[in-house]
């Protein structure tokens, strides 16, 4: 014969019941939520966030690598419930040659840039593990410091691309030739930025510099000369020279 269970007796199994299944669904919605945190999704994300970063931060030399599809970003997880990302890039061999070449016919700069923790690629493989925040899916603040692994590849790549963004300015250029769009372009921002005086003007402004710059020395020259310290050290100033030659023989004037 089974005996009934009395009211408290009762509420105790239902507490300890209802107590057993809010922990199962805790359970698996934490199990859920950290096996979800990196998924093939959420990893894209990632990806797109960090060369979206890239590209506005590093000069234009990097840009022109990715555009040119040199570049190569992929991210992946080893253990997705831990929330770590790996962030490998791929940078073209003959740009760290490059890079490195510059960096060691001025030894005195680069003794002075490694006393500061600064150094450039020295392989195209480059890695980094970090973790992110999984209420965010964003880059933890401490990954992001010179000092941890990922904060180190960015400042690394962003040295080496301000290295030949520089270099390449005034340089020699196997880059493509003026197309009609790179012109179009260059006469559109002519127009925005710059006051006309002669419906001709800011053609004759862009076939002036296209006769001594590629499309690309231009956009260079144009992020030094807004650059102060790149400025400072002179690199921009043959360009800045020969624009304000421009502007005042095609009839232009700077409202600044």
């Amino acid at each position: 014969m089974q005996r009934s269970l009395t009211a408290p007796e009762n509420m105790q199994k239902n507490t300890v019941c209802l107590a057993h299944c809010v922990t199962t669904i805790g359970l698996l919605c934490y199990h859920l939520s950290v096996s979800a945190c990196l998924d093939a999704q959420a990893l894209n994300v990632l990806a797109d966030k960090e060369m979206q970063y890239m590209l506005q931060r590093i000069p234009p030399a990097f840009a022109d690598a990715v555009a040119d599809k040199l570049i190569q970003g992929q991210m992946t997880t080893q253990t997705p419930a831990s929330c770590q990302a790996h962030w490998r890039l791929s940078v073209p061999a003959a740009d760290v040659a490059e890079a490195q070449a510059l960096l060691q016919a001025e030894p005195a700069k680069q003794i002075m840039l490694a006393a500061q923790g600064y150094q450039i690629p020295e392989q195209p493989i480059l890695d980094a593990d970090f973790i992110v925040d999984v209420a965010s899916l964003q880059v933890k603040h401490q990954e992001t410091l010179q000092t941890a692994p990922l904060g180190k590849l960015r400042a690394s790549v962003e040295l080496m691309y301000a290295m030949l963004t520089q270099a390449r300015a005034n340089g020699q250029s196997d880059a493509q030739p003026w197309t009609g769009a790179d012109k179009q372009v260059l006469a559109a921002d002519c127009q925005q930025s710059l006051s006309v005086k002669a419906p001709a003007a800011c053609q004759c402004y862009v076939d002036g510099l296209a006769e001594k710059y590629t499309a690309r020395q231009v956009r260079y020259n144009r992020y030094l000369s807004s650059n102060p310290y790149a400025f400072a050290t002179g690199n921009g100033a043959e360009f800045k020279q020969l624009d304000k030659k421009l502007q005042a023989d095609c009839g232009l004037t700077s409202p600044h």
